[in-house]
């Protein structure tokens, strides 16, 4: 096990990097997370892969100074800043919105990715509330003001949960974590740095089949932020090269208990 800096513009990248296996496994966490989050899953895979994980901008070591915008070439380049990975195929994981980070980089290089290993992932269904919030200008500045005087978010937000316009794991998830004026400016700077990362999950699908790339969506049957029946749609017509496997747990997937059975699927 070790870590390392990536230097990339006025940048500096941290990454981890787990196990001896001669496959390279490039992994993306989840919001709010480190790339460490990975350390369960490297244990049990070290011995097949060679694991990288990086702390995505605005998460854990990594100190991001190109303002507040990422784009996937500014992932692909940091991805080819990595010596093992420059230029050569590996295998491609992301968890929750790393998820949305592995489905872009894929978008772009798909005949560089072995496998995509999706657990949980954000990005094969537009949410609306996110588009509203990252993609349009007067949503950014609604999001931004609510964010600061959250008191009105948290009433929109009840009525929204009342009429069924959002479920009920979605508003406790707000509520549990916007509690803080902290949380909510940091949910604010990460989801518009990273809205240029918008995959077509259409376009995936005809990747996926046409690269004959191995992809596994891998979810929690208890999840209630985003649910194995995203993973049933999208690997519709696919299904030669897509499998979907849901884990009795919710939405923390990468827990130890879990990464065992995870582990053996990609074996």
């Amino acid at each position: 096990m070790s870590s390392f800096f990536i230097l990339y513009k006025s940048s500096q990248i941290h990454c981890w990097q787990w196990g001896k296996g001669e496959k390279p496994l490039l992994c993306f966490h989840g919001f709010g997370e480190t790339a460490d989050s990975f350390m369960p899953l490297a244990r049990q895979l070290g011995d097949t892969y060679t694991i990288f994980a990086i702390d995505l901008p605005l998460h854990g070591k990594t100190v991001w100074n190109e303002g507040m915008v990422c784009t996937t070439e500014d992932i692909i380049n940091i991805i080819n800043n990595i010596p093992v990975l420059h230029n050569q195929h590996f295998s491609l994981a992301g968890y929750s919105m790393g998820g949305r980070v592995a489905l872009s980089v894929y978008e772009q290089i798909p005949q560089r990715i072995q496998q995509l290993i999706l657990l949980a992932p954000d990005g094969l269904k537009i949410n609306f509330w996110y588009w509203l919030a990252t993609q349009t200008t007067l949503g950014n500045r609604l999001f931004k003001y609510f964010m600061k005087k959250p008191g009105i978010f948290f009433k929109v937000t009840k009525v929204l949960k009342n009429i069924k316009m959002i479920n009920m794991g979605v508003y406790n998830y707000v509520h549990q974590h916007l509690n803080q004026q902290d949380k909510r400016m940091q949910l604010y700077t990460i989801w518009t740095t990273m809205r240029k990362l918008r995959p077509d999950a259409k376009n995936i699908k005809k990747l996926i089949q046409k690269n004959h790339t191995p992809a596994f969506l891998i979810y929690g049957r208890y999840d209630r932020v985003i649910r194995h029946t995203t993973g049933s749609q999208f690997k519709k017509g696919i299904e030669n090269t897509c499998t979907l496997h849901v884990l009795p747990c919710g939405h923390r997937i990468l827990n130890e208990k879990n990464t065992a059975e995870i582990a053996s699927l990609l074996q």
